[in-house]
């Protein structure tokens, strides 16, 4: 794991080092064991490197290939390298290095950009060859680990792991359509950035640049994964599921020559992620949980239970309302781009934690999305079911809106707007129930001026949604949305930011490509239905975990935002968000701004859309 850049001169001169170097110093955190640099005529490369496989010299990056002919950048890791090797090794190849680096280089040699279907890791890699004079960028199928890219005025090609790196070399302005996307959503989807210069290589594509330009090429396509035939048994699902999840927990464990511990929280993913790791350890397994003052949002108890069953060294931290205000700034600043999903503190608080005691954490990223956990998969399927009923179906909508009103509770509300758009505009439902917990389409204009978002009226969130959805209606294109947009351009930036902020590597058995395309192969009736959420997983996991912990409600890793902002944060947001000079109220209206803020102190839950406002 660590952080790379470079550039590629339009001219094919000999690029600037000292540009190179502070592109590489913007992103030093990533790799803080060793940086080294390597430029030619028409290319220069940088690496900082954390070391997680191989530690010698020998497999320090830039590295390189056949005389130069061959240089590589490398981010992330391969967890089925040292099957790779044999098979090389086994058609005549010999390697200077135990990295997996090198093996990456010499099947881009043999096998051209076919080379990425071999991979079974997360990765971002740059490789030049300069016998063809051409660049070859490539990114891993879910998105685990960034990369980012832009030409510059002077038309030479700048990439990196973080959008900070390429700040020296291209003049970063905002993309309001990406804002506009990012206030329904809490994230930038990609392939946009937040910046109009700056893109994204979306998750499962490779890349040329050449004499001809910037070539993009999917070579992952999760919609094609193939149903399971008939009728499949249960058991035999559920077997296979548990297998899956411990040869993908043991790959990420045995593919690193430094200790390796996990996240706990108090729920199914993390728990089923640390039952099988403990299984693999020679000590106990190092395990860390983050916990709040608020009861409500608090999962200590229940990790600490989890921790004492399978014996683990366990650790144990609390984010308290002051160390968001003290870390608001630097939060906001280190994601580049408009990010709103607030899990980051408590992750940035518990990475910073982790990465004192150990170089790489497991965690439970992946299993909501794989098997059906978020309860707004159980709330579009009663939405759904009433919005058929011919009478309660008309009248759904206005009582769940009058009900909220009258209850404050903003999940009635949400529920209206769903209900109201299944019976009329089918396709944007789903949409409105995920941008329900932000601004969905009635609050984004009650909240924002009429010419910011006739600007970007091309961007809607909600249309956005519809149209990755495609034509199906139900829940399984709602579960694909989340584990194509949501999950890469949220969760995955959300992780990758955090860990790599303090030099801590982050792995996710639930995100290994063998785990997805059997998850994808299943019906939808096998991971939510009838108000049951992971169905298949819960069937698999008995017996890996007590009842206790299968039967427990998700309550995810929450801050409780309404609760803060009705106290110890109200002040913050009204000087930020209130003020005369707020950069927000260019875009949004004062009066609708004062009444999210007076609304929840009254007992409404708005902290989600007062966080996106702040920050």
């Amino acid at each position: 794991m660590c952080g790379i850049a470079g550039v590629v001169m339009h001219d094919k001169s000999l690029p600037d080092q000292g540009l190179l170097l502070r592109m590489s110093a913007a992103i030093a955190h990533r790799g803080p064991d060793s940086h080294a640099m390597w430029t030619a005529p028409g290319v220069g490369l940088a690496h900082r490197r954390l070391a997680i496989i191989d530690l010698s010299a020998e497999a320090a990056q830039p590295m390189h290939l056949a005389g130069n002919r061959l240089s590589i950048v490398f981010n992330g890791e391969i967890y089925n390298y040292k099957e790779l090797r044999a098979e090389f090794e086994a058609q005549g190849e010999k390697f200077q290095t135990h990295s997996d680096t090198e093996v990456i280089l010499i099947a881009f040699r043999k096998l051209g950009e076919a080379c990425v279907n071999k991979l079974r890791g997360m990765f971002a890699f740059a490789i030049w060859d300069a016998e063809r004079a051409r660049l070859f960028v490539a990114r891993d199928r879910i998105g685990k680990k960034p990369l980012y890219y832009a030409f510059t005025p002077q038309r030479d090609f700048v990439f990196a792991s973080e959008i900070k790196a390429l700040a020296p070399a291209v003049d970063l302005k905002p993309d309001w359509r990406a804002v506009r996307l990012f206030l329904g959503l809490q994230y930038v989807p990609s392939p946009l950035t937040g910046f109009s210069e700056v893109r994204t290589l979306p998750p499962g594509t490779y890349a040329y640049l050449g004499q001809d330009g910037l070539r993009l090429e999917a070579y992952n396509d999760w919609s094609a994964v193939e149903k399971l035939p008939g009728k499949a048994d249960c058991a035999d699902i559920a077997a296979c599921l548990r297998s899956k999840l411990e040869e993908a927990v043991k790959i990420r464990q045995l593919a690193a020559d430094v200790s390796v511990g996990a996240f706990l929280s108090g729920g199914i993913d993390s728990a089923a992620v640390v039952a099988y790791a403990s299984k693999h350890v020679s000590r106990p397994l190092q395990t860390f949980t983050m916990g709040f003052p608020s009861i409500k949002m608090d999962e200590r108890r229940e990790a600490r239970e989890i921790s004492k069953l399978f014996g683990t060294d366990h650790s144990e931290f609390e984010a308290k309302p002051e160390d968001l205000i003290s870390l608001l700034d630097e939060l906001v600043r280190h994601y580049d781009a408009p990010y709103a999903d607030s899990s980051a503190l408590p992750l940035w608080l518990l990475s910073q934690a982790t990465a004192k005691e150990i170089k790489v954490v497991l965690n439970g990223d992946g299993g909501d999305e794989l098997f059906g956990g978020y309860r707004r998969y159980t709330a579009f399927e009663r939405a759904m079911r009433l919005s058929r009923a011919p009478v309660v179906g008309s009248m759904t909508a206005p009582l769940s809106k009058y009900l909220g009103n009258m209850l404050h509770d903003v999940r009635l509300q949400r529920l209206s707007e769903t209900v109201k758009a299944l019976r009329h505009v089918r396709e944007v439902a789903y949409g409105e129930l995920f941008c329900g917990s932000y601004f969905s389409t009635h609050r984004l204009h009650t909240a924002f001026r009429p010419e910011f978002l006739q600007q970007t009226a091309d961007s809607d969130a909600v249309q956005f949604v519809a149209a990755h959805m495609g034509t199906e209606s139900g829940l399984e294109p709602a579960l694909y949305f989340d584990l194509t947009s949501y999950l890469p351009d949220d969760l995955n930036v959300k992780m990758d930011r955090a860990t790599m902020r303090f030099g801590l590597e982050s792995r996710s058995p639930f995100l290994d490509q063998e785990m997805i395309k059997f998850a994808l192969s299943l019906p939808i009736e096998l991971k939510v239905k009838d108000g049951k959420k992971k169905i298949i997983l819960r069937k698999a996991l008995q017996g890996v975990l007590p009842d206790e912990v299968l039967n427990r409600p998700k309550r995810g890793f929450q801050v409780p935002l309404a609760e803060w902002f009705r106290g110890p944060l109200l002040p913050l947001i009204q000087e930020r968000c209130l003020s005369a000079q707020s950069p927000l109220l260019k875009i949004a209206k004062r009066e609708a701004v004062e009444r999210l803020i007076q609304r929840n102190k009254k007992g409404f839950d708005h902290g989600n859309r007062l966080w996106m406002l702040l920050s």
